[in-house]
């Protein structure tokens, strides 16, 4: 029988345990609530995300992450919304035709650069930075911004602080046109070829913008540091970092340990749950993206189905996609379907968008869809149960999704029941970009020869829309236009669009475009998918959206032309800025937990050492 002696050394040793315990849960939620502030005072923001940027050469990467870094590495001439308001731009005031700023009807621009602007390596930023920039860029016509800088011929530096562009036609989407301004004294010395190639510029890169890269990790993260010379609103934010997840549960799971402070890229379900937890905000926000297919319509060499050439035919497997199924499955509700590549909800004063009126609408009816085929001549002659072109072919489709796209997948999976339900052959294949592009970029020699008969993909258009409809022009096959489509009107449209400098006629000359584009079914837009984002609001204040049109809800962060997230957030708590609580706190617990260990362990001995002297002496 046990004395009590024993039993109170036992019941410490639980104590002590259960001690021990609580002290490692306490260290990690105060190593978690200061994860955004280190011992060194800093104040660090940290954000997740799926998707790192493919490259931070500006001339080069593609992905939105990379946009984002550009935003705050850079500064852009102008710097516009949606709304029709702007951020901060290096011009000092838009010019207008009453401040001189336009002449020759829209074709030469004065725009007057902020004095004082400095690089962040110290060198005075000029208009021979920005002149250097555009021509850099239209000289050499670099494939990133050639819609943006279409139409300007040459950008002069008049004096340090003033820079005339010249159009060789009147340039409508002018003050819309986000380019980031790059350091002459860096980029003269890189090729132009190596510039949109191969090239990728290392940390620290120098830029104009509130925020520095300084160093990048591939598949892990990347950091920016706080720019003292910046000219604009001095954040409070010292440092960023983006920091990368191959696994959006994992990304989840340390936005509510509190490892990271906001994250972008959730899954549906994981968003879902976070929409009621009071510690985050959520938003689920389409900006400027769709998700579509992609259909080789070129009348050119082509290794692509000849069947698909013809509108008819397209326009009936557009009648075999069942939209809504699309988003309630593959999106699980978040996201609404697609008509063009001018998203709705976005734009204001006006509405860039254009949206099919009913008795124009190709909404989902298989039987409709097979008499569509009947009629325009495509039968099953022989029985097989798999139509026929007009050359007595069995007609047989290769339908591509992303490898790394999972909702894409869903959806590949549904359409391809639904065209076979056509009486069509179709084999879906999930393919990695790589192998996707070198199938779209195919040459023979020197000769363009698209080898893919259909594919599904996600993607986004500029801010302005009249730099999104010329990809699809004919001068684009081969380029940017992944149809491959041909249409003498469509070009003739986007070619008076990009001159119209009345906003109103502008936008009517953009709706007739995608009007051409839904009538032809060329790049039948899926769905307009929801962006997931979620963001910590006990911990910091100043989370600032982007205002789109009516009440649409914009995102936090991730949208490239607005920084006034970064710009404005602060710690909601003091201990929060990082004044060394956290670290006290976590030392007080460790030390406490150690000196109860050392207590209850001699304790113990002691306890053992006294039995063992009873049992001796009986």
């Amino acid at each position: 029988m046990h004395d009590h002696r024993t039993l109170r050394n036992a019941a410490l040793l639980v104590a002590a345990a259960i001690f021990a315990v609580s002290c490692a849960m306490a260290t990690r939620q105060a190593l978690a609530t200061g994860a955004s502030s280190p011992p060194s005072g800093k104040v660090v923001l940290k954000i997740g995300w799926t998707e790192e940027p493919d490259n931070l050469n500006p001339f080069v990467g593609y992905m939105t992450s990379a946009y984002e870094v550009w935003s705050l590495q850079y500064d852009y001439l102008f710097n516009p919304r949606p709304d029709g308001t702007h951020g901060a731009e290096l011009a000092a005031e838009r010019p207008t035709t009453a401040n001189g700023g336009i002449s020759d009807g829209g074709r030469v621009w004065t725009v007057h650069i902020r004095p004082g602007v400095k690089w962040q390596d110290g060198q005075p930023l000029t208009a021979d930075d920005v002149a250097f920039t555009y021509n850099y860029i239209v000289q050499n016509r670099m494939l990133n911004w050639t819609m943006v800088a279409a139409g300007i011929t040459k950008a002069i530096a008049v004096d340090p602080t003033t820079v005339k562009l010249i159009c060789s036609a009147p340039k409508a989407d002018m003050l819309d046109a986000t380019i980031p301004i790059v350091p002459k004294h860096i980029w003269q010395q890189v090729k132009p070829d190596a510039a949109q190639s191969w090239y990728q510029n290392k940390p620290p890169i120098i830029g104009s913008g509130p925020f520095q890269v300084v160093r990048v990790k591939k598949g892990s993260y990347v950091k920016l540091e706080r720019n003292p010379l910046y000219w604009g609103k001095t954040p409070t934010v010292d440092e960023i970092v983006f920091e990368t997840y191959q696994n959006a549960d994992t990304m989840t799971q340390d936005l509510k340990m509190g490892t990271i402070d906001a994250a972008q890229g959730l899954l549906p379900a994981q968003f879902t749950a976070l929409r009621g937890d009071k510690r985050f905000g959520t938003v689920a926000y389409n900006f400027l993206n769709w998700n579509y297919i992609a259909f080789n319509c070129s009348q050119g060499p082509s290794k692509g189905n000849p069947v698909l050439r013809d509108p008819a035919f397209r326009r009936a497997l557009v009648c075999a996609i069942d939209q809504n199924l699309l988003v309630a499955s593959a999106y699980g509700g978040l996201a609404e379907p697609g008509t063009t590549v001018i998203t709705p909800h976005t734009w204001s004063n006006p509405d860039y968008h254009w949206e099919p009126p009913a008795d124009a609408r190709l909404t989902f009816d298989l039987g409709k869809a097979k008499q569509m085929l009947d009629a325009a001549g495509y039968k099953d002659s022989n029985g097989d149960g798999i139509r026929e072109d007009h050359k007595g072919k069995p007609i047989s489709l290769r339908l591509w999704a992303l490898a790394d796209d999972e909702p894409v997948q869903a959806e590949g999976k549904l359409i391809t029941g639904w065209w076979k339900q056509l009486d069509i052959g179709v084999t879906l294949a999930v393919l990695e970009r790589g192998a996707l592009d070198s199938h779209f970029w195919n040459y023979e020699g020197n000769t363009y020869v698209p080898d893919y008969d259909c594919y599904i993909d996600a993607t986004l258009g500029f801010l302005d829309p009249g730099e999104t409809l010329p990809w699809f022009t004919t001068a684009q096959i081969g380029n940017w236009n992944e149809a491959c489509w041909s249409n003498a009107e469509f070009d003739k449209l986007c070619a008076e669009q990009a001159g119209t400098m009345d906003r109103t006629k502008r936008a009517q000359l953009t709706w007739r475009a995608q009007e051409l584009m839904y009538e032809n079914a060329v790049y039948p837009i899926l769905t307009y998918p929801k962006n997931l984002q979620a963001y910590n609001t006990e911990r910091w204040t100043g989370w600032t959206p982007l205002k789109l049109a009516g009440s649409a809800a914009g995102p936090v962060f991730y949208s490239s032309c607005n920084i006034d997230t970064y710009l404005n957030l602060r710690p909601a708590k003091p201990s929060h800025a990082g004044d060394g609580t956290t670290r006290l706190v976590v030392t007080v617990i460790v030390a406490a937990a150690v000196a109860l260990a050392i207590v209850v362990t001699w304790l113990v001995i002691r306890g053992r050492r006294r039995r063992r002297q009873t049992l001796d002496e009986a």
